[in-house]
């Protein structure tokens, strides 16, 4: 039969031809990606992950030019019994004035940036004055200030009797952020506000963007660590348990070295950021590396002890092992290239860099397992002599695997049926998910940034603005009567929208202005230009003929945030039917996010379904069978199902990570099926009993597709430990993947094979 690997493996045929000069090659190349490995960096920016050609992601890109977004905002959440007290507002006040000379703090936006109405010679007083009165002129001074358009319930929370919050919103020099870097400023402010105000006995909290992407930074710098080390640990103690031959280990356990070394390089070279998903690529590379590499010890390791010298045994498993191994990395690569069919360009960049690292995974292993094996077991007759005594552990697992082959051989059909059926079920309840997103299942939720924010949901109806941005045509300002209705009518509507709170924009000043008599556009012009900079950046830029109109949303999930921004979306057509040279954009990281996600993650879904149909005809195509294809369709959708079901049980929906971690998990899954098919075709072609070759199959093929499922599972298992849930889910789905995929293989595969036979549908070579 033509070659499965369609001949790729015969590199491995070259390299035992010429050991050194191969390892002299891998050695130049080795060195290469070294040098490439301090070239990685890491990418946290949230917005990184809607980047893209659509419309929603264009309309945030001018916000972010037009405005100082939220993604440069440091919110500082200071929480006390109660804040309305002379002596705690000095703190506070001390705080607003520290951070102002941070270096790195281009504005500080506090109650203490607010003014009083103008008095008579136009001049807007600042609300809280530099002595702070006592008594009932401080209990009148506090009614007006929560009585503040852009003070009470924006921020300062009013009290329950309990606690009492306030919110300072730093801004950020973006300039000074490209020089020194982001996460050292965070620190600094984090620093300063403890320093300032716990010894007052008020709790101090940091949340927004920035310190989402420097905890997001933080969890992948441990993730790294602990992915990389954790997994090749693991793998090793399972090659050492099962082999306890020092040479087979190091030959098992190099390949996954090598293969983390020159996906680093990979990374490095190309330029490609470390984020939350391209960081578990090392890891990846390692554990498909390590199964590999495992298939080939085994198959060499099998020729040894029936006495075959070392260059035939290392031919031998070039040539049978090879095969499967090429196939598997290329369905592996396809299903990472499925990740490309969506319009995120990070996770686009997430799937073609995995897929050329998991070719380079197959190259080192195709290449190095071979040219060890023949440079290293130079006495083939000293290792027959030891290895009846070494492999204790794997004669167990051997005989096991014997023992469920003669099991399954009278049950087939019962097995079968069961298979088909929870096939059937768990599709059932795999199609019943919905996609799901939140923005803080991106960030670690057990740190400070998502602590805050579920304060500020309680506190100050939100901590995730969604804005309106009105552009109008040249010729006309703010002070232009049809400028100001728009704001107007668009603060209504925003005021009106069922979810949104905390509303305000230069409506709210105008607003405020009219209760005291001074409405007029100029009086409004006139104190916006009174203003701060920093703070009247935030709702108008004359240059650019815009203006903002802020909401906030709470923690919300897509499926729930989405429908109102689509509805706040519909409800404007009105407004650019009324005023048809203006612009009306529903736009901000939260909206962008939200309005993304559930096509992104439908997107990806497609994908992972267009990857199974690749895959299952790339596999028909290389067996050059259609029996072949017909028998992998069932193994391959049942561990998706299944894991599907578990998300669907526990309540959970289609999130990123779940679709991810579905489609890289099938990737990996579908290799069992190979190497099953793979020795099922060459034991078929042994014996004249199809029960026999099935029952040979299951022998020879069951140890080592249980040792890799070890070694996959225990290596990428290690995300449950990170701070963040996608990466925990990731790791829980992955396990559940390779599980059902364990079982679909060793039972309901084989149960398929031989109850096809009855029907005559498998010839003896299937």
């Amino acid at each position: 039969m033509p070659s499965l690997g369609f001949g790729l493996e015969r590199i491995g045929l070259r390299a035992v031809r010429a050991p050194w000069i191969a390892l002299a090659i891998l050695l130049v190349f080795s060195i290469a990606c070294a040098i490439g490995v301090p070239r990685v960096k890491t990418d946290h920016t949230l917005s990184e992950l809607f980047r893209s050609s659509t419309a929603d992601f264009a309309n945030y890109k001018r916000l972010s030019d037009t405005f100082p977004t939220s993604e440069f905002d440091v919110l500082v959440v200071v929480e006390g019994k109660t804040l309305l007290d002379p002596d705690v507002l000095e703190q506070v006040r001390g705080l607003h004035l520290e951070l102002q000379f941070a270096e790195a703090v281009d504005g500080v936006l506090s109650i203490f940036s607010m003014r009083d109405p103008p008095d008579e010679k136009g001049y807007p007083a600042p609300m809280f004055p530099t002595e702070l009165p006592r008594g009932a002129a401080f209990d009148e001074l506090a009614e007006r200030a929560l009585a503040h358009p852009l003070i009470g319930g924006k921020l300062l929370s009013q009290s329950d009797g309990e606690s009492q919050l306030t919110l300072l919103i730093i801004s950020l020099k973006r300039d000074l952020i490209k020089q020194a870097g982001i996460f050292s400023m965070i620190r600094e402010i984090d620093t300063i506000s403890r320093e300032v105000l716990e010894p007052a006995g008020l709790t101090v909290q940091l949340a927004g963007a920035p310190v989402m992407q420097l905890e997001i930074r933080d969890a992948i710098q441990r993730d790294r660590l602990i992915y990389n080390t954790s997994g090749f640990f693991v793998g090793f103690l399972i090659a050492l348990a099962f082999f306890r031959r020092w040479k087979l280990v190091l030959i098992t356990a190099l390949c996954p070295a090598i293969s983390v070394l020159w996906a680093l390089g990979l990374l490095g070279w190309l330029e490609l950021r470390l984020n939350t998903f391209i960081n578990v690529i090392p890891p990846l590379v390692m554990v498909i590396a390590f199964t590999d590499s495992m298939h080939m010890v085994f198959s060499i390791r099998r020729r040894l002890k029936l006495g075959q010298d070392r260059l035939s045994a290392a031919k031998h498993a070039i040539l049978t092992v090879g095969p499967a191994c090429v196939l598997t990395s290329l369905t592996t690569s396809t299903a990472f290239l499925a990740l490309t069919l969506t319009d995120s360009g990070l996770i686009r960049t997430f799937g073609v860099a995995a897929a050329i690292a998991t070719l380079l995974a197959f190259v080192a292993v195709i290449v190095l397992v071979p040219t060890l094996v023949v440079l290293l077991f130079k006495d083939e007759a000293e290792f027959l002599r030891s290895e009846g005594s070494r492999h204790h552990a794997l004669t167990r697992l051997e005989n096991g695997c014997e023992r469920l082959a003669e099991w399954l051989q009278p049950r087939h059909t019962p097995v079968l049926w069961a298979g088909l059926a929870l096939l059937v079920v768990f599709t059932a309840l795999h199609l019943q998910l919905e996609p799901r997103y939140r923005l803080s299942d991106q960030v670690p939720d057990t740190k400070q940034s998502v602590a805050a924010s579920e304060r500020l949901d309680e506190k100050l109806t939100g901590a995730h603005p969604v804005h309106v941005m009105l552009r109008w045509p040249d010729g006309k300002s703010i002070t232009s009567p049809d400028v100001i209705e728009a704001i107007s009518r668009t603060h209504d509507l925003l005021e009106k929208q069922s979810g949104v709170g905390n509303v305000w924009s230069a409506e709210t000043l105008r607003r405020w202005l009219e209760d005291i008599g001074e409405a007029s556009p100029e009086k409004l012009a006139d104190y916006i230009g009174r203003l701060p900079e920093h703070l009247s950046g935030r709702f108008l830029n004359r240059d650019a003929r815009a203006a903002l109109v802020t909401g906030r949303l709470p923690n919300l999930d897509a499926e729930d945030s989405v429908p109102v921004l689509r509805d706040l979306d519909r409800i404007l057509a009105g407004l650019r039917g009324a005023y048809p040279d203006f612009e009306f954009t529903v736009t901000g990281l939260t909206a962008v996010s939200a309005l993304q996600s559930s096509n992104m993650i439908s997107q990806l879904n497609r994908g992972l379904m267009v990857a199974v149909v690749v895959v299952i005809v790339l596999i028909g195509a290389a067996f050059r069978s259609w029996r072949i294809l017909v028998l992998s369709i069932v193994p391959n959708l049942f561990p998706i199902v299944a894991a599907g079901s578990v998300i669907y049980l526990s309540g959970g929906g289609l999130e990123y990570a779940s679709v991810i971690s579905l489609t890289v998990a099938f990737g990996l899954a579908v290799d069992d099926t190979i190497h099953f098919l793979n020795r099922l075709n060459i034991e078929s072609g042994r014996t004249e009993s199809l029960s026999e070759a099935v029952y040979q199959t299951i022998s020879r093929i069951g140890p080592v597709l249980v040792l890799t499922t070890l070694v996959l599972v225990a290596g990428l298992a290690v995300t449950i430990l990170s701070d963040l849930p996608a990466m925990r889910l990731f790791g829980k789905l992955f396990a559940a993947v390779l599980a059902a995929a364990l079982i679909g293989d060793m039972l309901i595969l084989p149960a398929i094979v031989l109850g096809l036979r009855k029907l005559g549908l498998v010839r003896r070579e299937a």
